[in-house]
This record gives C-alpha cells, structure tokens and sequence, in this order.
C-alpha cells in the first residue's frame, strides 16, 4: 500500500518480509528510489534502492560486522558499491548495502546481525 503524503515528495510503503511487517519510508531522488527510513530508523543520508541490496540490522555496539560482510563479499567475489547505516534505535541499527550482485548465501552473515535480506530491484 502506498499513501502519498501531504506534501507528495515521499510515499509510505508498508512491507511484509517473510512474515514480518516493516514500516518503509522513501522518496524519489531524481529516477532513483531511496530509502528514508525503516521501522523507525532514520538513515542519515537516503539509500538508494537499485540494483541487488542487502538489508541488516544488527546492535549498534558490534563495529566488526562491516569487516565480516567486506570479507564474505570479497570470497564470493561481489563489489560493495554503497553503505548506508540509519540512525541507533534501542541500541540497533540498520545498514542498506548496495551490491555488484546479489549474494547467494546469507547463512554467514545471520550469525552476526540480527536480521537480514535481500532485495533486487
């Protein structure tokens, strides 16, 4: 569902990720869709949303998960073309991550984070 809002440069998008509801906010910049903010967490710059992006949330305390994803990206031989990270709520954060390619397997990266996905636009 897509509700404009007032002033009709940003839409509300409410999506279902394997059965969790997550309360998306983005605008257009240009052509480009991004990211404003998700679940409540503003991102300090907007995400764009091309292309294959990964989507994580993991405690804000944890400063070696951007290492480990760099590492699992490097193995399987994938770019890392854009890192935005939103604001700390209750001690979390979100991370949208933009990719050469999509990753075929997020099993590594689930131990690390909290909750983790996918999206190919």
């Amino acid at each position: 569902n897509v509700a404009p809002e007032p002033d009709g440069s940003a839409g509300l998008v409410q999506v279902s990720l394997q059965g969790t509801p997550h309360r998306v906010v983005g605008t257009v910049q240009g052509s480009t869709p991004v990211l404003r903010e998700l679940n409540g967490a503003t991102f300090k710059q907007p995400a764009p949303v091309a292309g294959p992006i990964l989507i994580y949330r993991a405690k804000a305390s944890e400063p070696s998960m951007l290492p480990t994803l760099t590492g699992l990206l490097r193995k399987a031989g994938i770019q890392l073309q854009s890192y935005h990270s939103s604001g700390v709520v209750a001690g979390e954060q979100w991370s949208a991550v933009g990719l050469s390619a999509p990753l075929s397997d997020l099993s590594e990266l689930k131990s690390h984070v909290m909750e983790v996905f996918q999206l190919h636009l």
